[in-house]
């Protein structure tokens, strides 16, 4: 194999060769495979920007369900509903007798 030169690198005529042209389905499998892993290094990427995006929103998703919960929990609470309806002046109060229940 002779010495390969500068000059032939740069005006092209390395790729005339013997041993190019002997070798250029592997170097050209070898070019694809390069293709390939910077593609999927970029789809990772990608990929991993679109996980962190979700799990931004599930977390702002799960803080607004607690707040939602804490706040109707705190509506549906019996002493709640009682001071609701004083301040509309409903009929309505509270049973301070116990249910009845009938035995069959």
């Amino acid at each position: 194999m002779k010495k390969v030169t500068l000059q032939e690198v740069l005006n092209g005529s390395i790729f005339t060769r013997a041993w190019f042209r002997r070798q250029y389905k592997l170097l050209g499998l070898i070019v694809l495979l390069l293709f390939l892993y910077v593609y999927a290094g970029y789809q990772a990427e990608k990929q991993h920007k679109q996980l962190g995006d979700l799990q931004g929103k599930l977390k702002k998703s799960r803080y607004e369900l607690l707040t939602l919960q804490a706040d109707l929990t705190d509506m549906t609470r019996q002493s709640s509903i009682a001071e609701e309806l004083k301040k509309r002046n409903s009929p309505l109060r509270e049973n301070k007798k116990p249910a009845i229940q009938l035995q069959p």
